[in-house]
């Protein structure tokens, strides 16, 4: 920087900011005590940048009105002190340079020019120091539900990151024109809160470290703009509903779809010619799983339902709690618009298989948080919800019928898809998507990926082992292994008299594999389960034939089997008069010893 240009800013201006800045920071430090007992130094933060950025971040996550006002505050003046280039640290002024330092030369002349020669170079490391240290790297957050975070406030953490390409001095977020990398249409349900951090951790793995989530039009729609290589790009995200996925992907404004259900044939059909079929591997990416809790009010005695009696709940034939065992008041209905995944699988899972529909004066709300509030907020009220979104409110356990027990809906549960409701969250992108989209997506299904989809709150498809306890109505063989093994949380399922797995089960074999090389002391044991369709006899024949298919598939990656068992129509954990129930119940369990 030019001395010449240095001089022409006010000096009062650079003082007037830096203290505005102290008494911000102060007020940030106390706020944080008080708001959320969380200690952070003023002083420390005005001469560490790592932790300074780190405050900043885990504050703004927050989300706390007052806090986040000073937030703002503090980055308008450490912008407006950026701009100034004879500024210097507030708390850490430079040494001043004494002649003696200077060596003295015989000529006054060339003596003079070496000092002027240092002091210029002094004023532009400083500068060089005071951009690096209150340069933010994250200007916002995607808003997400955290817990207050702990800040020390003792010694800075230190974070590693791939390192990025060095960007053109004076590039700025947000911009008006950012190059579109690719756009993502579909679900609320992914969309809120999923995919915008499986969005920034796939970025930092490609060495991106600056981002601006900037707002739409409306609250469900963002734009995640960060800087590559010299240049600003820019990620759409439209979180509408997993039917506006599929639309967009027809209409070629999306380029990646988001949904909270299964593509649906006639979809398939639709959009083969275009961009090929949804339904293949390569295609078809489960992100996870989600299970719809059914939700009422905190203070609401009901803590069971079958799903029989909560069709016609939802359809206006049981109108008020007493007629179900509970308190003498009105119910009210919440439900989720008809554009939303959620609101498609409840539908599908509940309503349609009664015959039902949704009662007229039903609440229909387009964003899963303000369903989960409303609910909350009126003791009569009844929602259904994805499984991170039940907050204040209260699940209640759902069953399927006489015949099977009412099961409470558990990361467990909902892992193995045992609960009535449970679903799969989908990504979808064309055979001919870009090599960024389907980087995008084998890292959301990759064992980082789903670290983060548990971190949000849903269901993760790495593999967790849980104890099984011995049930009554269970072969006594079955009972034999809860005494001496641990089952996994994954089943395999087929199709209808089909030997192939599904998509699912195609990763989960990876899934596996990778599990039994870190617990190499531990053995497989598969065990077969099937629908009621047909004959005992061909049932319990079905069973084990789906069990050496996996059998199979393990043994040619080299996991050897233990044992392989066959209990036939045993232990449903569905209704079979419904082809999604039988599906439910054809499946193969994974239990270690």
């Amino acid at each position: 920087m030019d001395r010449q240009d240095a001089d022409s800013f006010s000096q009062n201006d650079n003082r007037n900011i830096k203290r505005e800045l102290k008494e911000q920071l102060n007020s940030l430090q106390q706020a944080a005590q008080q708001e959320f007992d969380i200690e952070i130094s003023a002083s420390q933060m005005l001469q560490d940048k790592a932790y300074f950025q780190l405050v900043i971040n885990e504050l703004s996550a927050l989300e706390h009105d007052e806090i986040s006002g000073i937030i703002a505050e503090i980055k308008q003046l450490a912008a407006d002190l950026r701009k100034r280039p004879d500024s210097a640290p507030v708390t850490a002024p430079a040494a001043p340079i004494q002649a003696a330092a200077v060596p003295q030369k015989s000529d006054d002349n060339q003596s003079k020019l070496l000092i002027y020669a240092v002091l210029g170079m002094s004023v532009v490391l400083l500068a060089v120091v005071i951009y690096l240290m209150l340069m933010p790297k994250t200007v916002t957050a995607p808003a997400t539900s955290v817990a207050p975070p702990t800040v020390a406030a003792t010694a800075p953490v230190q974070t590693s990151a791939p390192a990025a390409t060095a960007e053109p001095k004076g590039l700025t977020l947000p911009v008006s024109n950012p190059v579109v990398a690719f756009r993502l249409h579909g679900s609320n349900t992914i969309g809120e809160k999923l995919a915008p951090a499986l969005l920034e951790a796939y970025l930092k793995t490609i060495g991106v470290t600056e981002f601006y989530w900037k707002k739409g039009a409306v609250a469900v729609e963002r734009e995640l703009q960060y800087i590559q290589d010299g240049k600003v790009f820019a990620i759409e995200l439209h979180a509408h509903g997993s039917s506006t996925g599929f639309k967009g992907l027809k209409s070629g404004k999306a380029d990646m779809g988001m949904s909270s259900r299964p593509v649906k044939p006639t979809e398939i059909e639709d959009l083969k010619a275009a961009i090929g079929d949804l339904s293949k591997v390569g295609n078809e990416h489960i992100i996870g799983l989600d299970g719809l809790a059914v939700i009422v009010n905190q203070n609401n005695s009901i803590s069971s339902l079958d799903s029989a009696t909560l069709a016609r709940i939802f359809a206006g034939e049981i109108s008020n709690w007493k007629q179900v065992g509970g308190a003498d008041m009105p119910i009210k209905l919440f439900a989720r618009d008809s554009k939303s995944g959620t609101w498609d699988t409840f539908k599908n899972l509940v309503l349609k298989k009664y015959g039902k529909k949704l009662a007229e004066g039903a609440t229909r709300l387009e964003s899963s948080s303000e369903l989960s509030t409303g609910v909350s907020a009126d003791e009569g009220a009844i929602g259904f919800i994805g499984l991170n979104y039940v907050g204040h409110s209260k699940a209640i356990s759902i069953s399927e019928g006489q015949d099977t027990a009412a099961i409470f809906p558990t990361r467990f549960t909902v892992g193995t898809e045992d609960y009535a409701l449970s679903r799969r969250l989908f990504f979808y992108t064309p055979t001919t998507a870009s090599n960024l989209i389907k980087d995008f997506a084998s890292f959301a299904i990759s064992r980082k990926g789903q670290d983060i989809v548990e971190e949000i709150g849903l269901i993760s498809q790495n593999i967790k082992v849980e104890k099984v306890y011995a049930a009554s109505d269970a072969p006594a063989k079955y009972n034999q292994y809860t005494e001496k093994g641990q089952r996994l949380s994954l089943n395999f399922r087929f199709n209808h008299g089909d030997k192939e797995l599904d998509n699912k089960g195609k990763r989960d074999l990876e899934r596996l594999i990778s599990y039994m090389e870190k617990n190499a002391g531990r053995r497989v044991v598969l065990m077969g389960f099937a629908d009621s369709v047909g004959k005992a006899d061909r049932n319990r024949w079905l069973s084990l034939n789906r069990a050496r298919v996996v059998e199979r598939e393990l043994v040619s990656r080299g996991i050897n089997v233990l044992e392989v068992e066959a209990f036939g129509e045993a232990l449903p954990v569905a209704n079979n008069n419904s082809e999604a129930g039988r599906a439910r119940n054809r499946r193969v369990e994974v239990w270690v010893l």
